[in-house]
């Protein structure tokens, strides 16, 4: 009988570990799953959500000596500048509203998108240190970035109401039309920025990308200049763009007394939807090492 001989010391000790294979078990979950249980506990989450909206309210203009001024000083500027620029390049098919009502009217829905794709670009970083001591669902983060823009917005709407009736516009009853537009628009900016900070976490380039891309993107909406101006062999394509038939619908119904086309409100809608359940779940796949990739 031949026995193997009985390996002993380090050399015995480091083969058996060569030989080892290590195996990671993770859950195995579904997109259902993640969308289901994500969505549950986010509800669930909803007192963190407002608390969290709340505190960047309160931060945002803390030390400003403007304070919440800066939420009209944006668009307001804005306005004055485009106006004196592009007033009389672009008036063609404005004709029924003053240039620069018709260019705030624009920029009210897409300061509310610049600025709450840009703050929750950013927010996911500045929140490592919470995010590595208390587990919430993440995605709060970016959302409460959306929620905190939207009291600019109110804001903007608020001096936009202020314009018609320095320009003696009257206040129809299509303005409450503005209501399911900016739903759409809601959902779909929420899409964009979950999206954003999926990327943002691990790389840092968004930062420097975002200025320029929100800046060239305004002009692929009719917020400067009419939608008529859009030369015939584009209009197809320009208007696949939801940005833009949101920003038109929420003129529309807003200063210009118009019905927007449900057609188009309908095909936003299914965009923004859809758009909103891709980028939630790339968010879930990669929420559990967000803090480690931070």
């Amino acid at each position: 009988m031949h026995l193997k001989p009985r390996q002993t010391g380090s050399e015995g000790l480091y083969g058996a570990s060569e030989r080892r294979r290590i195996q990671v078990i993770r859950p195995i979950r579904s997109a259902s799953d993640d969308l289901v249980g994500g969505m549950r506990s986010l509800v669930q989450s909803a007192g963190m959500l407002r608390a969290m909206t709340v505190t960047r309210l309160k931060m945002r203009y803390r030390y400003s000596l403007l304070g919440w001024g800066w939420a009209v000083l944006q668009p307001v500027s804005l306005m004055v500048l485009y106006s004196v620029i592009l007033q009389h390049l672009t008036s063609h098919g404005t004709e029924s509203l003053p240039y620069p009502l018709f260019v705030f009217a624009g920029l009210t829905p897409w300061a509310f998108c610049s600025t709450a794709i840009t703050t929750a670009a950013a927010g996911m970083l500045n929140y490592r240190p919470l995010m590595a001591t208390v587990y919430f669902p993440r995605e709060i983060v970016p959302i409460s970035f959306v929620v905190a823009s939207l009291i600019d917005f109110v804001i903007a709407v608020l001096v936009l109401l202020a314009m018609m009736a320095y320009y003696s516009i009257p206040i129809s009853i299509t303005v409450l039309l503005i209501f399911p537009v900016v739903g759409v628009l809601v959902v779909l900016v929420i899409a964009i920025c979950l999206l954003i900070s999926s990327i943002q976490v691990r790389i840092r380039d968004i930062n420097v990308v975002l200025p320029l891309a929100l800046q060239v993107l305004v002009f692929t909406a009719p917020i400067v200049y009419p939608a008529s101006a859009v030369p015939t062999a584009v209009q197809s394509l320009y208007w696949l763009n939801p940005f833009a038939i949101l920003i038109h619908s929420f003129r529309e119904a807003a200063v210009g007394g118009g019905v927007p086309a449900a057609g188009d409100l309908f095909y936003c809608a299914v965009v923004a939807v859809a758009s909103f359940l891709i980028a939630y779940l790339v968010f879930k796949r990669i929420e559990p090492t967000i803090v480690d990739d931070m």
